[in-house]
């Protein structure tokens, strides 16, 4: 799973059939869904963006699959399949890896046929909290705004309701930013300081998840403290949403793997997350007009860690 650095993984895969069974046995997966269930209170939304299946059978890893898939199966009768949650690190078709904080969907039984399939649909719950699932910042913009803006931003983030606004059975506000074309950028960052990584001596796995609807484009990363210094880690450039989709639609999920940063930069006093849209350094071309105003909206923000 995610590390100390990212693992580029083909999303298809096969081994060659073993033994005198020659005709396999397929399953299907549609997609892999977040349970409807999920505490909102304990986890935030359950928003997703799985896009892979990881199938084991019997505990042997079989293949990664982009999502939905058929795949062959070289076995017959029943067997156990465990499917784990595959995500695109950073929003990279190139760095794909399962998401560590969803446990795995796991079939004790399925009666697999030959030349035949079954159709199996996920659902993907959180670990518990404190058991593979720490919780270190969430921000859904209902009732605070823990996003503040940078001595050099040109403007701050603000909360916003209506159409625009995620909507779901618990959100209702989001975070909104919006540039008019004289200006040049933002710039926002936590309130909050976070220094849970120095209880780890091992490391930690820890991701941003993070809904997003943008017409320009702009940046993750990482600001810390290190040998007196401020260091500000851009992590992530972010591309405009579809615009041609209705507003609902126009959402899109990523998860920014922040890990790395943690692990590789243990000695910083403490980390927080930034947000930032820096129109000084020019794009070729630029994706919003420049006589048009810049927007971003973001919801659903959570900062998630456990231990390698």
């Amino acid at each position: 799973m995610l590390g100390l650095a990212l693992l580029s993984l083909a999303v298809s895969s096969c081994k060659k059939f073993e033994g005198s069974q020659t005709v396999p046995a397929y399953i299907h997966i549609e997609s892999i869904q977040v349970d409807s269930l999920t505490d909102y209170f304990v986890y935030g939304a359950n928003t997703q963006k799985i896009t892979d299946a990881w199938v084991y059978v019997d505990d042997n890893l079989i293949g990664a699959y982009e999502l939905p898939a058929t795949f062959p199966v070289l076995k017959h009768g029943s067997h156990k399949v465990a499917i784990y949650s595959g995500i695109k690190v950073d929003g990279r078709s190139s760095a794909r890896d399962m998401y560590p904080f969803y446990k795995p969907c796991v079939y004790q039984s399925v009666n697999l046929v030959e030349d035949s399939i079954v159709n199996l649909s996920p659902v993907a719950t959180y670990y518990p909290i404190g058991d593979g699932t720490n919780v270190a910042w969430m921000e859904d913009f209902e009732t605070t705004n823990t996003l503040l803006p940078d001595e050099s931003s040109d403007t701050m983030l603000v909360r916003c309701t209506g159409a625009d606004a995620w909507h779901s059975a618990n959100s209702f506000w989001s975070g909104k930013v919006e540039l008019p074309p004289d200006s040049l950028d933002f710039m926002i960052a936590t309130v909050d300081e976070f220094d849970f990584y120095k209880s780890f001596n091992s490391g930690v796995y820890c991701l941003l998840e993070m809904d997003y609807n943008c017409n320009d484009t702009f940046f993750v990363g990482v600001q810390y403290y290190l040998d007196y210094q401020l260091v500000t880690m851009p992590l992530v450039k972010v591309t405009p949403t579809d615009k041609t989709h209705e507003k609902p639609q126009r959402w899109n999920k990523m998860y920014v793997n922040i890990g790395p940063q943690m692990n590789n930069n243990s000695r910083a006093s403490y980390f927080k997350i930034y947000f930032t849209s820096d129109l000084t350094t020019l794009y070729d071309p630029p994706y919003a007009p420049i006589n048009e105003p810049r927007y971003y909206y973001f919801d659903n923000l959570k900062l998630l860690y456990r231990s390698l």
